[in-house]
């Protein structure tokens, strides 16, 4: 069984495929419980969060880098810097940006800060609670996985100032690949909580079936993994973002 993970305010969204297709979705309030539900039957599970952070550099990380230059010159902004570890888990947006400022020669922005809790769920559970699961929890972005469908070629419409053409837009990319995914958009939205939008819900989709034998083998950006290696970077939490081609383009790197 493969996963597509995104955060959304109620917690996580969780779109679930198996090799011959769609299964179904859950929302999870945080990853322990999403972790329990599927640690013994999960192949892999991808998830729209940063995993292998900076401790004391202002050096981007290379998978951010790469993954903007792919998406540029129309989705490079859908990739947002990524805060060191210390300032993710701070406890308040002034102390993370005094945090940041300290570590490093920049600042911290507010739409970096928007997805800091997230950040620092999943690097404490990755650390410290489960770090077996690093292995099969892998890091990817929504945006790099469409491009990556879609023939390397980024979307056209944004999902917040175009919400209607960027919907129809991703819905027909992954078309190409699963005909039956405007009912499986449909199934995976409903009962779930008022907070989790339908983007929340493509975006979860996209990464299922990127994770799924659906599509081709598994790339990496950047294609070489550096590590995360205790001082900067830290651990062995890869600074990557994983992707994967149509079936037919599956020998493509």
């Amino acid at each position: 069984m493969y996963l597509g993970v995104d955060g959304c305010p109620a917690g996580w969204i969780a779109v679930q495929y198996g090799a011959d297709g769609y299964e179904g979705s859950s929302l999870y309030s945080d990853i322990d419980d999403l972790w329990a539900a599927h640690r013994e039957t999960a192949e892999l599970i991808l998830i729209d969060v940063p995993i292998g952070l900076r401790e004391n550099s202002s050096a981007k990380r290379p998978c951010d880098d790469a993954a903007r230059t792919k998406l540029s010159p129309k989705r490079h902004s859908s990739v947002f810097s990524v805060p060191v570890r210390a300032a993710v888990h701070e406890g308040s947006y002034e102390d993370a940006k005094e945090t940041q400022e300290k570590r490093t020669a920049g600042s911290l922005g507010v739409q970096s800060w928007g997805i800091a809790d997230k950040i620092a769920e999943l690097d404490t559970f990755l650390r410290k609670t489960e770090p077996d699961a690093a292995g099969t929890i892998r890091e990817a972005h929504p945006e790099v996985c469409f491009w990556a469908l879609n023939g390397e070629s980024a979307t056209k419409y944004s999902k917040t100032g175009q919400p209607a053409a960027a919907f129809w837009e991703r819905i027909g990319i992954l078309e190409t690949i699963d005909g039956t995914v405007v009912d499986a958009v449909r199934d995976a939205s409903t009962g779930l909580d008022a907070t989790v939008g339908t983007d929340d819900v493509i975006d979860a989709l996209v990464l299922a079936l990127t994770a799924s034998p659906i599509t081709g083998r598994l790339h990496t950006l950047p294609n070489e993994r550096p590590e995360d290696d205790g001082g900067d970077p830290t651990d062995e939490l890869p600074m990557e973002m994983a992707y994967a081609y149509p079936e037919s383009q599956a020998g493509e790197s």
